[in-house]
């Protein structure tokens, strides 16, 4: 556990860009407080939230669940907020997830419930495009997001709406932002070619894998390069 611990933090304070969602996930993690209830959802996003989040006694952590359905984390966090009204409430969702009920973010609004939503910006339906790659061996389909300005969107609301690029101000910022009054949101852009990465590659994952590329994963160079870079700073 304690070489884990120090893998996910190197992933977790890692300055390149675009941001790693991991970064963001390891400062959220900093700077919850003791008593903080987070709800997140189905996707690449629940990888991100079970690893670099390190939960701390007295925390409470939810997920959708073994049906891994997608959207729950905004209406868990608004119903926690309203179960736990002194406990601090917070969502760490994907674009994804978070835009099939996003406007339930004027339902914070409108009730005054200082929830803080997290939302991690790639454009892309993530799980879906891995495992069309690493399960089925084909190439990416179906999984591009337009892309929605979710902090605008939150200001449209009545709330606070704000946008992180920078790796080195991640943590600062959500810092301000836990400890702001009222609802928050927060969209994160993230990079969309890092890939949530088993703890042990198996043959025939790897086998799928190199059949997509092969067949035409239109993506295939942002993502080799990408893997490429991990493993270099791994060796290294």
């Amino acid at each position: 556990m304690r070489k884990w611990w120090e893998i996910m933090e190197e992933q977790g304070t890692r300055l390149d860009k675009p941001m790693k969602p991991q970064v963001v996930a390891w400062e959220l993690g900093r700077h919850l407080r003791d008593d903080a209830i987070v709800s997140s959802d189905s996707g690449t996003i629940s990888t991100w939230f079970a690893r670099q989040i390190k939960a701390r006694r007295g925390q409470m952590f939810s997920l959708s669940g073994t049906l891994a359905s997608m959207a729950n984390g905004l209406p868990y966090t608004i119903a926690a907020q309203i179960a736990f009204p002194e406990r601090q409430c917070v969502a760490f969702i994907g674009d994804g997830g978070f835009s099939m009920l996003m406007a339930e973010f004027a339902t914070a609004v409108k009730y005054e419930l200082p929830i803080k939503v997290l939302v991690i910006k790639n454009n892309t339906l993530g799980q879906i495009k891995w495992e069309q790659m690493v399960f089925l061996g084909n190439p990416e389909y179906g999984c591009e997001l337009h892309p929605i300005d979710f902090a605008a969107f939150a200001r449209a609301c009545g709330g606070i709406g704000i946008t992180i690029t920078e790796p080195a101000a991640c943590g600062h910022i959500l810092e301000e932002v836990l400890n702001a009054p009222g609802p928050v949101l927060v969209e994160a852009i993230v990079d969309p070619f890092e890939p949530p990465m088993p703890a042990k590659v198996k043959p025939k994952q790897a086998l799928h894998f190199a059949e997509s590329l092969a067949r035409g994963e239109p993506k295939r160079m942002k993502i080799v390069t990408t893997i490429l870079k991990d493993k270099v700073r791994e060796l290294v």
